[in-house]
């Protein structure tokens, strides 16, 4: 199976022609997939091809036609997905944000530096900034390890596509995580289906993140109301500064949890949220505005990647249930407290979230025995290692 993960680059370089006219070509091909009500990229390839090259060609390659097509589609697919829900009441789409799309035959690879082609024997030289973290995957590619994937060239930063074949190991265990708002609580079951190890980690930082912009931004819209411009570039730069905060530490929580199941060869099993936030429409304000904060989605999206990049497969199960069953016995649990759930047919006690493991194993891993021994402690674990035990929670 191939896998891929995009690696950041900066880089010192002059590109703002570039980015006029791929811009201008993606509005030119978007106006004519609309004029002509033509939805595949082949078809507007085609119906576009001999005016883009009267405009373009031969300041361009004719694979800048093809990448511009692929987006003008791209984007057309989403802005018809939006209107039909009803979030946009534009005729078409804007292209607001400057950026690239680079076939294979557009560039070439270097290292230390990239060469775009814009046309037969002409070509922009841009160098990259690279960190240890970058070095690592230019290293492997120079030992022929890794490939390169089409690349996305924006304003401030490259993005790489490092590419490799990679063959599944054989499972000895399997790793079920269950992802809430404030903590993640993951089970380790080895091949008799007992359990090894039970973790929670602690990730309430995240949504103290959400409510610290949530009150800056507050702020912001009441102290500069009457000036939109200024409010909005303001707002712009928190949003950013929001995101990147959030995606560093979510990164390293995943990688505490794929790095667990590489020591244990275990696959790893996930609950399918995806719609998960169709329910928000039915409840209060304040609920909607914690499940839209949740990052559940681009966690889950982190820990498969890297769990795949290491040969380890990953799955996904329905969660219906999951928090209020027997693990043992499937009869239904009573509230016994704050987070514990206690089953009256079998006298036990579990805490919710290892309930959910639990279960995630069951609906999963049919090819296990369901567990009936459980470790006599859950340990919390911090991003920074340190951990101790929770008492009474099973």
């Amino acid at each position: 199976m191939e896998v891929i993960k995009a690696v950041k680059f900066k880089y010192y370089g002059d590109l703002n022609e570039l980015f006029k006219d791929f811009r201008e070509m993606i509005v030119f091909c978007i106006d004519k997939a609309l004029e002509l009500g033509v939805t595949s990229y082949a078809k507007l390839r085609k119906a576009v091809y001999e005016e883009w090259k009267q405009r373009w060609y031969p300041k361009y390659h004719t694979h800048y036609c093809h990448s511009a097509c692929k987006i003008a589609t791209a984007i057309l697919k989403n802005f018809r997905k939006r209107k039909r829900k009803g979030l946009t009441d534009k005729d078409k789409p804007e292209v607001k944000k400057d950026f690239v799309k680079l076939e294979e035959m557009l560039f070439k690879f270097e290292g230390d530096r990239v060469k775009i082609v814009t046309s037969p024997r002409n070509w922009i030289t841009i160098n990259l900034v690279v960190g240890e973290y970058q070095r690592e995957f230019i290293e492997a590619w120079k030992r022929g390890e890794l490939d390169i994937g089409e690349i996305i060239v924006k304003r401030d930063f490259i993005i790489i596509p490092f590419k490799k074949e990679v063959e599944f190991k054989n499972i000895k265990a399997v790793m079920t995580i269950d992802i809430n708002e404030k903590n993640i609580t993951y089970s380790i079951f080895n091949e008799g289906g007992e359990v090894v190890k039970i973790v929670r980690l602690d990730i309430y930082k995240v949504k103290r993140i959400h409510d610290e912009h949530s009150k800056k931004r507050e702020k912001i819209q009441k102290k500069l109301a009457k000036k939109p411009h200024k409010m909005r570039k303001i707002l712009k730069k928190y949003s950013g500064r929001e995101k990147r905060r959030v995606e560093d530490y979510l990164h390293k929580i995943s990688s505490i949890i794929v790095s667990e199941a590489v020591k244990y060869n275990a696959k790893i099993v996930m609950e399918n949220l995806k719609h998960i936030r169709n329910s928000a429409n039915r409840k209060s304000k304040s609920i909607r505005r914690r499940l839209n904060r949740w990052n559940f989605r681009k966690l889950q999206f982190f820990i498969g990647y890297k769990a795949k990049w290491n040969g380890l497969s990953v799955g996904y199960v329905n969660p219906h249930k999951t928090s209020s069953l027997c693990p043992i016995c499937g009869y239904k649990l009573n509230p016994n407290g704050q987070r514990l759930l206690k089953c009256n047919r079998c006298g036990i006690t579990f805490d919710r979230d290892v309930v959910a493991t639990l279960n995630l194993f069951k609906s999963g891993c049919g090819e296990f025995r369901s567990p009936r021994t459980l470790p006599d402690e859950v340990w919390l674990i911090n991003p920074d290692g340190t951990g101790e035990p929770l008492r009474d929670v099973i």
